[in-house]
């Protein structure tokens, strides 16, 4: 019945937003009483808090997927781009503006896990796309993976970027893109171009977590 609860919520939230989805919305949907959601949630903060970790840990699972099959890091990057697509496609951008202004603990976690497991990643990308010369040798990894760091909390930034004016996933592809130009070498610019041109797919093993986007 958690399980349950919680896929139905993330849904919910995915369509129209966080703050706009009510405890008792929650509850007619799925055709039980409140007081058997609050059975598993103390609240609708923890049900969110609940909700950003499971994404995080299907967004762990599929990123060290996508790394340890990619070829190399210029095509780990655009598999990591079609990820994007896939998961925020239909995602109600409000989703992400209310978790950073209501939900602080959840935005916490948001923060941590960016600052852990994403720039570590980046580290990983960077390193590796230097070392097959597929990115410049003379970049700053340090630098340049805070950078793209801040780039993707940037992207979500609804006063930099407005909702009404600013598709949040066009805004991140184009970040990525303006990225990526700036840090490969000729040689890394030929294969970013010819992936450009392809439809790169991402690790059947990932497949599954994508056929429903609430569990996700």
């Amino acid at each position: 019945m958690r399980e349950r609860i919680l896929e139905k919520a993330q849904e919910l939230f995915f369509r129209f937003g966080v703050k706009s989805v009510t405890m008792d919305d929650i509850a007619r949907e799925l055709g039980i009483s409140k007081k058997t959601i609050y059975q598993h949630f103390e609240d609708k903060n923890s049900m969110v808090c609940a909700g950003v970790k499971h994404h995080f840990e299907c967004d762990h699972f599929i990123s060290e997927q996508i790394h340890n099959e990619a070829p190399n890091p210029i095509a780990e990057a655009v598999m990591g781009a079609e990820m994007m697509r896939q998961t925020m496609s239909g995602l109600n951008p409000s989703a992400i503006f209310d978790i950073k202004k209501y939900y602080p603990q959840a935005w916490d976690m948001f923060s941590q896990y960016k600052k852990g497991f994403v720039l570590e990643l980046i580290r990983r990308n960077l390193n590796k796309g230097i070392e097959m010369g597929l990115y410049r040798a003379n970049i700053n990894i340090e630098v340049i993976a805070r950078l793209r760091l801040e780039q993707i909390e940037m992207g979500l930034d609804p006063y930099i970027f407005p909702l009404g004016q600013f598709n949040p996933l066009e805004t991140q592809l184009e970040l990525l893109d303006h990225f990526l130009r700036g840090i490969v070498t000729d040689e890394g610019l030929i294969l970013y171009e010819e992936y450009n041109k392809t439809h790169i797919t991402l690790p059947q093993s990932t497949a599954h977590l994508f056929n429903n986007k609430s569990t996700y």
